[in-house]
């Protein structure tokens, strides 16, 4: 009874503090600061509780000028498996593929360019350009923030109209490296790209002593009423890359959220994407087959 009653009290607190903000925001007031420790746990009271997913989407997808229409069929095994077949607008399936935690395989169907791959994601990302694993085409795919890790990254939190930001803590060398500005400085910024100036002996100094892990700021945004994550960005330093993640609607499990749309931005260091994902209808928690058989008279890949 006691333990039944500590949950109430929970809930109670998570729903009053939702209404709170939803009354606060209706009245033209700010959202009530909150520590990073209360927006994660009231994210993660929401977030999709899954084992399986399977989706069909509709993608559309501009690389440098170039814009393709693809309906996308995604089915995904938690930690295990990723299946992914991509149709274009004919109806005709062209590439299919298995990605697991260490390897990419595809098959790739097109007419005078059939062909099978197996590699590592070094060639996967070198095509996207974007340094994607498994675990953040899971997360992108899943409605999750990308590489957001609370075991390890410490995060201020800071009111950004109507949601809260979380800002990753960076070291001095990196607070030296912008000039001195902290991690609350940012929030003056332009959410997508932090407009430093990174040129000269002095920045080039600092960016070859520095980890390349600590060169990648992370700012995480979410709802200030729902606690659901609706934005992620990361600035690499060193490169000039810029990711953006931004998620919106809902498909209404009861397993919890899964926002009905998905855009991805990335550019700087010569990439130049924009996807914007769009599901039209999802299962969760049922199990699916994974079907992967390369024909054997496609050429053998090692390289895409």
């Amino acid at each position: 009874m006691i333990r039944q009653l500590n949950i109430f009290a929970i809930i109670c607190i998570i729903l009053l503090s939702g209404c709170s903000n939803a009354k606060r925001l209706a009245e033209g007031k700010p959202l009530i600061p909150r520590e990073p420790n209360h927006i994660l746990k009231n994210s993660y009271k929401s977030a999709l509780d899954w084992d399986w997913i399977g989706f069909k989407m509709n993608a559309d997808v501009k690389v440098n000028g170039t814009s393709d229409d693809f309906t996308i069929n995604v089915r995904m095994a938690r930690d295990s498996a990723i299946w992914v077949s991509l149709t274009p607008a004919l109806g005709v399936e062209v590439a299919r593929l298995l990605l697991t935690p260490d390897s990419v395989q595809m098959i790739s169907k097109v007419p005078q360019n059939k062909f099978v791959y197996e590699g590592d994601y070094s060639q996967l990302q070198g095509v996207l350009g974007v340094p994607f694993d498994f675990y953040s085409f899971q997360e992108l795919f899943s409605g999750e923030p990308l590489g957001l890790d609370p075991m390890n990254d410490k995060f201020i939190s800071k009111v950004d109209g109507s949601d809260y930001v979380l800002i990753e803590k960076f070291p001095r060398k990196v607070k030296k490296l912008l000039g001195g500005i902290d991690e609350r400085a940012l929030a003056v910024f332009n959410p997508d790209s932090l407009g430093i100036n990174l040129d000269g002996k002095r920045a080039h100094k600092y960016l070859d002593k520095t980890d390349a892990e600590e060169l990648l700021i992370k700012r995480y945004w979410f709802d200030g009423v729902s606690f659901a994550p609706v934005k992620d960005v990361f600035n690499d330093l060193k490169t000039g890359l810029t990711i953006k993640i931004e998620r919106s609607g809902n498909e209404g499990h009861e397993e919890g959220l899964l926002p009905n749309k998905t855009k991805l931005t990335a550019y700087g260091d010569g990439v130049d994407l924009e996807a914007i994902l769009q599901i039209r209808r999802s299962r969760i928690n049922r199990e699916y087959e994974l079907p992967f058989d390369p024909p054997e008279d496609y050429e053998r890949r090692s390289s895409l």
